[in-house]
């Protein structure tokens, strides 16, 4: 027997509206603090923050469920990559422009595409090989190099995308 829970559009649709809103806001502070607060102090505040609204509603499921030791670990590792690419993210707002930042952030799915091909031998159609192949065109037509230096903002950002693709 599976056990449902009943369809609630309006909530999601909720949901979607405040995160959207909290990353704005967390984007938005990050730039603002600038370089006065360091990249690790931020990605920890956020963290705090976010965990004072999220354990509430996560830990009764958690409690439930059926974690093994095999689970933690991999939730620990994909939370210390996550909080790592936290930081790459924070440190590049501070250094680079936020709309630069933004479309080296889309580069995510691109590394998951590559990645699942290498690691889960995943089988890629050309209309994917072409997709990833005008996105990484897309990014050196952002960083230009050749015709500008690339900062270590944009290495940090190039870096957070792989990190939050492999997490």
């Amino acid at each position: 027997m599976t056990i449902t829970s009943p369809s609630r559009p309006g909530a999601g649709i909720l949901w979607m509206l405040v995160t959207g809103l909290c990353f704005v806001a967390v984007t938005a502070l990050v730039k603002v603090m600038g370089v006065g607060v360091p990249p690790a102090e931020s990605a920890f505040l956020r963290y705090v923050i976010g965990s004072v609204f999220l354990l509430p509603m996560v830990l009764p499921a958690m409690r439930r469920a059926n974690l093994t030791r095999r689970h933690w670990a991999l939730f620990g590792a994909r939370g210390v990559m996550h909080a790592g690419g936290v930081i790459l993210w924070f440190y590049a707002m501070t250094r680079i422009p936020l709309a630069e930042v933004t479309a080296m952030n889309y580069l995510t799915p691109v590394y998951v595409t590559i990645g699942a091909a290498i690691f889960l031998g995943e089988k890629l159609a050309f209309r994917r090989i072409a997709a990833v192949v005008a996105a990484l065109l897309g990014t050196l037509i952002i960083l230009r190099p050749g015709f500008r230096e690339i900062s270590p903002g944009h290495l940090a950002m190039l870096g957070a995308a792989l990190v939050f693709g492999g997490s």
